[in-house]
């Protein structure tokens, strides 16, 4: 049976070219595919490349909506304050966009918290999915039992594997050149002192993924569709290229040496003599571009019914949509970040928990809960409307806000504010009724 080594080794090798694979198609680095060897032989000597990065768009529509708002601790004012000043101190508030952008890249992302031994300070930050590694209890695949990461340290690899009761600390014997990957039999213990005892008995990484069945990538399946976009963009440059304007010709027996292609220039051309071809002059038209465009836009609306992106993220539509349009045709992209949402709450929740017990605090993890941003476009008119409708038909303000997404705070603070304007209006209804009362009163004594 293979160690936890082994296991950590084999899938960080595995994942490494995955992930390098998604990040290079994010960051618009994309290969062009050929569809036989023919034409990369022929296409081998083509000195620019073009690219029409659609995978950006997929992930960033995603990452625009994917907005970690707070941690919140139930009915514990102190202790949410406590999490909310930890989050800003450790640096994890600063990560947090970095962690959601792994998640939608590669399919996970993992946090590693802990407390500084030199300085009591608290450390949470976000680390490359390509460099760590969750390792599952087979008997409950959602308790991680153990984590792992690695990375280069100048020619030699460091590899630690986290456990709930001790860190053990793992090093290569033997310097690797670079595009190098080393193999567990070339790790050993780390030092004098290769284990460090985790005081804490919990385990101080955390894997978020999007999946619990499997880590996805939102560009698994767009990938080949960009493949074939960008082949299609490359085809239709080289034409515009060498085939965008007209070809003239001359078929002439007097030769073509002194015909000068110039602006204002005019071709005296010599007759043939007789019994020989005649002189003749023409062009062919130029290539028509319109075809490849009409393939482009097909294949980009392909990219759209794939990973659930609306089609006005990718070309500007005729005219301004309605609000309840604009719901409609982004309700697929809202219900996959929401499906997200709610895959990445529970850890960010053991992450909450954690944090709070590094500052002193033993909070379960189930006392809090993961407040996101709604995903859907803000169109105050409607929201306005709907909300108005709701209560007309009898359901109490607070509970309508409270679907939308107003947290108890929210609601107390609009309590307050609401008692303050009642107060407010009743002071300045007193004020007028005794300025009129006075009024009157002077007039009846004149």
């Amino acid at each position: 049976m293979p160690t936890d080594l082994q296991i950590a080794v084999n899938a960080l090798t595995w994942k490494k070219s995955r992930h390098d694979t998604a990040w290079a198609y994010y960051d618009g680095n994309q290969p062009l595919v050929y569809s036989s060897a023919k034409l990369r032989e022929i296409f081998s000597r083509l000195d620019a490349r073009f690219v029409e990065n659609w995978c950006a768009v997929v992930v960033d529509s995603v990452l625009d909506r994917l907005e970690l708002r707070d941690l919140v601790v139930a009915d514990d004012d102190s202790a949410t304050d406590a999490l909310r000043m930890v989050r800003e101190q450790s640096g994890l508030i600063d990560d947090e966009t970095a962690v959601h952008e792994d998640i939608v890249v590669t399919g996970e992302g993992f946090v590693i918290a802990w407390r500084n031994d030199d300085t009591g300070a608290i450390e949470a930050f976000q680390n490359d999915s390509r460099l760590c590694h969750a390792i599952y209890d087979e008997a409950n695949p959602h308790q991680m039992r153990a984590g792992a990461k690695w990375w280069a340290e100048g020619n030699a690899v460091r590899l630690n594997l986290y456990y709930p009761d001790r860190v053990e600390y793992y090093g290569t014997v033997r310097e690797f050149k670079d595009g190098e990957t080393p193999d567990a039999r070339a790790f050993q213990p780390l030092g004098d002192d290769p284990v460090m005892e985790n005081p804490f008995g919990r385990l101080n990484m955390f894997h978020f993924r999007s999946n619990r069945r499997k880590p996805k990538s939102q560009l698994n399946d767009v990938i080949p569709i960009q493949d074939m976009l960008n082949k299609c963009v490359s085809d239709m440059m080289v034409v515009s290229e060498f085939m965008a304007f007209p070809q003239r010709y001359v078929i002439s027996e007097a030769g073509i040496v002194n015909l000068q292609n110039n602006p204002n220039a005019i071709w005296d051309l010599v007759a043939a003599g007789q019994g020989g071809q005649p002189t003749q002059a023409g062009q062919f038209p130029a290539a028509d571009l319109r075809n490849y465009l009409e393939v482009i836009r097909d294949l980009s609306a392909s990219i759209g019914v794939i990973s659930r992106t609306p089609r006005h993220f990718f070309y500007s539509q005729g005219g301004d949509p309605s609000g309840e349009a604009l719901i409609a045709m982004e309700a697929p992209l809202n219900k996959k970040v929401q499906r997200l949402q709610a895959a990445l709450s529970p850890t960010w929740r053991d992450l909450g928990a954690f944090l709070l017990l590094l500052a002193g605090q033993d909070v379960p993890s189930q006392s809090i809960w993961a407040n996101y941003e709604q995903p859907q476009t803000v169109q105050p008119m409607t929201a306005a409307v709907i909300t108005k409708t709701l209560v007309d038909a009898g359901r109490p303000l607070t509970n309508v806000l409270r679907d939308d997404g107003w947290t108890d705070e929210d609601l107390a603070e609009l309590a307050d504010d609401m008692r303050a304007e009642r107060v407010a209006q009743s002071t300045y209804a007193d004020a007028v009724l005794s300025d009129a009362q006075r009024r009157f009163d002077q007039g009846a004594a004149v």
